[in-house]
């Protein structure tokens, strides 16, 4: 309710109009609310990420296997004047693949990190490009996965490539539910330190 004072000290309430515009649509967002949006999305898998690239450091550190995460390529158009060495201008070159690569036990290693408050991974979440990747991968004789974060259940799943891309070929599905990597992949336990036991996941999954 909203409160009117007059200046004699008497008051009127006045009923609030319930909005009827869905502001969970796009179009009917304030830029404050689209940039909100954005923002979150944008930094959806980041902690997650983060994560694997702990486990990547210890493994290096140890000697037991070397990942790291491919560089988002960009192309340099303007360097700040005020700030030597500082770019001003840039733009990505082109579509990335996937985020980490390396070596394991003499096998070249590629995989993909996405994460999901939701109980599926829409086909959309992956995409074209890095499904063309990974297949591309496969074909040399590589070790292709993806690890699949489902942030509200705490669960972390490793996924050989090959299962997702022949799932995709049959074209019959809208998403990949949580049920989906229960049944084909392999869970990605905790750990202190490093923070996910990966190598062991991979081992588990391939046989390496």
């Amino acid at each position: 309710m909203t409160t009117i004072r007059y200046p004699d000290g008497r008051e009127m309430k006045l009923p609030e109009k319930k909005s009827t515009v869905d502001h969970r649509k796009t179009e009917n967002q304030t830029e404050a609310q689209r940039l909100r949006n954005s923002l979150i999305k944008s930094n959806m898998g980041m902690g997650f990420e983060a994560d694997i690239e702990k486990c990547c450091d210890f493994y290096r550190e140890k000697g037991i296997a070397d990942f790291y995460k491919r560089p988002t390529p960009i192309k340099v158009v303007k360097m700040s004047k005020e700030h030597p060495g500082m770019i001003s201008e840039a733009y990505f070159q082109e579509k990335s693949t996937t985020d980490f690569v390396g070596i394991y036990k003499a096998k070249y290693i590629d995989f993909e990190c996405k994460e999901t408050k939701h109980d599926r991974v829409p086909y959309s979440m992956i995409r074209e490009q890095q499904y063309r990747h990974l297949d591309f991968i496969l074909k040399l004789g590589g070790v292709g996965f993806f690890l699949v974060s489902f942030r509200t259940y705490q669960e972390v799943y490793l996924m050989p490539a090959k299962i997702i891309l022949d799932a995709v070929a049959d074209g019959s599905h809208p998403g990949f539910k949580r049920e989906f990597f229960q049944e084909k992949g392999t869970k990605v336990e905790r750990s202190y330190l490093p923070p996910y036991r990966l190598l062991e996941a991979i081992d588990s999954t391939f046989r390496l």
